[in-house]
């Protein structure tokens, strides 16, 4: 995944931002010749692409005047496409990205320009501004995503993947053969969900956040999932780093009725950006606090933290990567079987973007949590529960208009555990359209 998006103010006007927006980097690199030409023998063919690049900078430099960012971005794109040796297309592009609120294609171009030409000091400064910056839209932006989808998967109902379950020598039983309505069965799906970003005026950084998400079945109905999610969010930017704050309140439903309910806290410190060509890349800390309920059966009522070190980075100009770890625990509210549970949690994405041809995102997780005591000394013995999940996800999105899109998607989780019913695998495969404003 690409580096969490930020949300403070823009430059002012009267610094960088501000002279950038009247002239354009472009124009300002032309006019002091910071980027030298390269040189091209004249013929009437050249002359003649040379006037349409010209005349596609002028009327981006014109649209930038105008505060038209879109059309100027647009220009700007094309220009490169045409010459990709339009450094200043590149650098007022990668300002645009950033004043528009889109920092990680800012960061991306940045890397593009590091990579291909030697920048002049002044620029590099303008350059390094740009990195540490927030990339704030310069207007409170609201954002809507909505997709909906077909798929199929091999276990709706979450069934153990060992059909006899094996008790201890001294216990009643010796094992247990599961009923065929308990063991894993496939069904097919049709899956959609809607989510938005909703940006106070009047505190910037603020927003208001919400989704909504289905999953209905065609056989197995009382496996169907729903889940909303309302909650805020809040970042700040420092000199030293930045700062992440998400409280949220979610709700799933299982089939018709209430499954759990939680809410949530999640925080994060990211240090300043920091550059190895061609690698940008940052470091910070991930907490997470979540308080769950299971309103069919509270003895599952429990706290679970997380503290987790994070990494972002960018690897050229197409690449990019998420890493989170560190130690875990989840401590019940009453006397759940096993008690509290202690492990660590893991999670890394990559995203490759293909440009006009989609993306690729890839995410591979794991979490293990180990019981202090035993789960259930009359069948079990002296048998503490430690357990495993293992996921893996892969996603292509293909762009076609105006913010639609066609996406196909795959996925694994694999659940270990010491006792075999709560031992599980799950394959899924869907394919949709979504929709982003």
């Amino acid at each position: 995944m690409p580096f969490t998006r930020q949300r403070i103010p823009a430059p002012p006007p009267g610094r960088a931002g501000g002279a950038i927006l009247t002239l354009g980097v472009g124009a300002l690199c032309a006019a002091i010749g910071l980027f030298a030409p390269h040189a091209v023998a004249q013929t009437p063919g050249n002359t003649f692409e040379q006037t349409i690049n010209d005349d596609l900078q002028a009327q981006a430099q014109e649209a930038i005047s105008d505060g038209h960012r879109e059309r100027a971005l647009a220009l700007l794109d094309e220009l490169v496409q045409r010459d990709p040796r339009q450094a200043g297309a590149l650098l007022d592009a990668a300002v645009l990205y950033c004043q528009l609120g889109e920092r990680t294609q800012s960061l991306r171009t940045l890397a593009r320009i590091e990579a291909q030409y030697e920048v002049p000091p002044a620029i590099g400064k303008l350059i390094t501004y740009y990195k540490a910056s927030t990339c704030a839209s310069a207007g409170p932006r609201p954002q809507l995503t909505a997709s909906v989808g077909a798929g199929v998967t091999s276990n709706a109902n979450f069934g153990p993947s060992d059909p006899i379950v094996t008790f201890a020598p001294d216990a009643p039983l010796s094992s247990w053969s599961l009923a065929p309505e308990s063991l894993p069965h496939s069904d097919q799906y049709i899956e959609s969900a809607i989510q938005g970003e909703l940006p106070i005026p009047a505190v910037p950084g603020l927003e208001l956040i919400a989704g909504l998400s289905d999953r209905q079945y065609r056989s197995l109905h009382n496996f169907d999932q729903r889940a909303a999610t309302v909650g805020v969010a809040d970042r700040r930017s420092f000199p030293q780093g930045e700062l992440y704050n998400q409280l949220t309140t979610n709700v799933l439903w299982l089939g018709t009725h209430i499954y759990q309910r939680d809410i949530g806290w999640h925080g994060g410190f990211w240090l300043p950006p920091a550059a190895w060509r061609p690698v940008l890349a940052r470091g910070g800390v991930d907490l997470t606090v979540v308080d769950s309920a299971y309103p069919g059966n509270s003895l599952y009522d429990a706290m679970y933290f997380a503290v987790r070190a994070a990494f972002q980075a960018h690897v050229g100009e197409r690449t990019s990567m998420q890493l989170f770890v560190g130690p875990a625990w989840d401590r019940p509210h009453g006397g759940r079987p096993g008690g509290t549970q202690r492990g660590y949690s893991a999670w890394l994405s990559l995203d490759y973007d293909m440009d006009r041809r989609g993306q690729l995102e890839a995410v591979l997780q794991q979490r293990t949590l180990n019981d202090a005591t035993a789960y259930n000394p009359v069948f079990f013995g002296s048998l503490t529960q430690h357990q495993t999940v293992r996921s893996a996800a892969l996603r292509y999105t293909y762009p076609l208009i105006r913010g639609w899109s066609l996406y196909a998607q795959v996925s694994a989780q694999r659940v270990s555990d010491s006792i075999s019913l709560f031992a599980y695998t799950v394959y899924n495969g869907s394919l949709g359209l979504s929709w982003m404003y």
